[in-house]
């Protein structure tokens, strides 16, 4: 099993916008793309599947860019792969109509329940990195 680098680099986008939500900074896409070494490009397609999903909020203007839509402690991994994956973390084949394929089927689709679960049990703020403020900032606490 492998996270979609898709989804992988959506935690992390979001988890930079979560570092300074309390502020209500808007973010742009280039400041965030350095800070997680990511294409700005690939990074704005991630971004607008987040908007489509009601994760992140976009501002237009010299002074635009990206904001969480609501408080990081409620923004859990689960919803951020459902946004980008579309559903189920682990996705099994019917089998190929064996003895063993629906049990093999049951086991996995266990699995996937229990990761969803787990995943519904961590958010944003378990994933907030260190925030040095810039150029005199005051630190952002929330």
């Amino acid at each position: 099993m492998r996270l979609p680098l898709k989804t992988e680099y959506a935690c992390q986008v979001l988890a930079q916008l979560a570092s300074t939500y309390a502020a209500g900074d808007v973010r742009q896409v280039e400041e965030l793309a350095a800070a997680e070494s990511l294409s700005p490009n690939y990074l704005v397609q991630i971004l607008t599947t987040l908007r489509q999903a009601g994760l992140v909020i976009s501002r237009r203007g010299k002074n635009g860019g990206y904001l969480l839509a609501r408080h990081p402690g409620d923004i859990t991994l689960a919803e951020i792969a459902a946004a980008m994956e579309g559903g189920s973390l682990i996705e099994s084949s019917p089998g190929n109509g064996g003895k063993s394929a629906g049990m093999v089927r049951d086991a996995w689709m266990r699995v996937n329940e229990a990761m969803q679960q787990r995943c519904g049990e961590i958010s944003l703020t378990d994933l907030v990195p260190p925030y040095a403020p810039q150029d005199g900032a005051d630190w952002v606490i929330f």
